[in-house]
């Protein structure tokens, strides 16, 4: 067998796995994800419980956000090992002439792409539905006429979480800018 012909397969074979963490790393934070903002949604059904007292509100709001934050910074980090995952995909996919990821416009690629979506980006709407279930419990305490600077505390968690997750977004996109 020729030099090229094992490179070639063995390009092929690492295109291959490196596909299929790519796409495990793609879904696994929703698979994880979706039970806790399931969890959430009940939560918040028995905080409508008039019943229910002020400080448990106020703590349980805080709690939640501390889980949601994790379940997002473990989004996050599985999106950064899917984004160079997908770099892998398209330098290989340069090497080989194969177009499946780089239709979709390689990251840090100049022109537009020939397929694209439309609407918000799928870790947008991770960020969205991560602000609004930590946030849940500190609006349904306002609204129910709860007052108190400890209902900032989910805000200021989900916010520094957002900025962290954007400085990474950032330091990421650089590094696979300088890799060759």
């Amino acid at each position: 067998m020729s030099e090229s012909k094992i490179n070639k397969d063995a390009l092929l074979t690492e295109y291959s796995a490196t596909n299929d963490a790519y796409m495990h790393y793609d879904n696994f934070s929703w698979q994880v994800g979706s039970v806790l903002i399931a969890g959430v949604f009940v939560f918040w059904g028995f905080l409508s419980d008039p019943n229910v007292e002020a400080n448990l509100i106020i703590a349980s709001s805080i709690l939640i956000s501390i889980l949601m934050s994790a379940w997002m910074l473990y989004s996050d980090h599985n999106r950064q090992i899917f984004l160079c995952k997908l770099h892998r995909l398209y330098e290989i996919e340069n090497l080989l002439g194969l177009k499946q990821h780089l239709r979709w416009g390689g990251l840090g690629k100049k022109s537009e792409p020939d397929y694209r979506t439309f609407g918000p980006s799928g870790h947008s709407l991770n960020a969205f539905i991560y602000a609004m279930t930590s946030l849940g419990a500190p609006i349904i305490a306002f609204i129910r006429g709860e007052r108190t600077v400890l209902l900032a505390v989910p805000i200021l968690i989900v916010v520094g979480v957002l900025i962290w997750i954007n400085r990474n977004e950032g330091s990421l996109s650089e590094k696979l800018k300088n890799i060759s």
